[in-house]
């Protein structure tokens, strides 16, 4: 009766022992991993996950990632598409040169948006402007040469950092005394760039210059009578 039992014992623990080693297999009696599953068509269901149970699972014939997060866990990803698309402005913005008609640079609107992973954020902007003297009473005729730069530097929700400007779009204006074409002009310009969890702000800024020559020379551009800004994510 010993001797039974005791090989019993030793017959669960060389099981369990070599379970324990090599995991468990479906479809395979040679497990390579923790959990093996073999076969050309293997495929792993969790019913967490599926459009029933799962509002980031729209269903359809779609596919949809799974990551994982720091502990492991198997979550579908956040949905990718549009964040924001819209006017900024709720009125047109006016930026002088100096009076010298030196360089001039101001925020002229500021979007804020969230991600609740990682993503690819394509932040696209255009802009219109009008060129006009310096205290818009005329339109330009000196012929001389007009410099308006729109880009946005990267916040962390309130406050921007100016160490980096993206976006970067430049347009240059001269008029003299002659029949000219009416509309607007615009500047514009599409960045994509890598982004961790967090909340951002795109701040959006426009420079003007007339070169610092004279006073003669001062301009102001008035932008954003039209005008759009639109963010987008492809979470990874």
């Amino acid at each position: 009766m010993n001797k039974f039992l005791l090989l019993t014992f030793l017959a669960i623990f060389t099981v369990t022992g070599n379970w324990a080693q090599k995991g468990v297999g479906i479809g395979t009696t040679n497990p390579q991993a923790a959990l093996h599953i073999s076969g050309n068509n293997a495929s792993i269901r969790i019913d967490g996950l599926n459009s029933t149970n799962n509002t980031k699972n729209s269903g359809g014939s779609s596919m949809y990632n799974v990551m994982v997060d720091a502990d492991g866990n198997l979550k579908l990803a956040e949905i990718s598409g549009e964040l924001a698309s819209s006017e900024s402005f709720s009125s047109p913005q006016i930026l002088q040169t100096g009076a010298d008609a030196s360089a001039n640079s101001s925020e002229l609107y500021a979007e804020t948006f969230t991600l609740t992973q990682r993503a690819f954020v394509t932040i696209t902007y255009y802009i219109s402007m009008e060129f006009d003297n310096y205290d818009g009473s005329a339109k330009l005729m000196d012929g001389g040469a007009k410099v308006a730069h729109n880009y946005w530097y990267l916040g962390n929700g309130v406050t921007p950092d100016t160490t980096k400007k993206y976006g970067m779009k430049s347009t240059v204006y001269s008029n003299s005394d002659c029949d000219t074409a009416s509309g607007f002009i615009f500047n514009s310009r599409s960045v994509t760039l890598p982004l961790s969890a967090g909340n951002y702000s795109i701040h959006l800024n426009g420079t003007v210059d007339g070169g610092g020559l004279t006073s003669d020379a001062a301009f102001r551009v008035t932008f954003g009578d039209m005008d759009r800004l639109d963010i987008s994510v492809m979470y990874f």
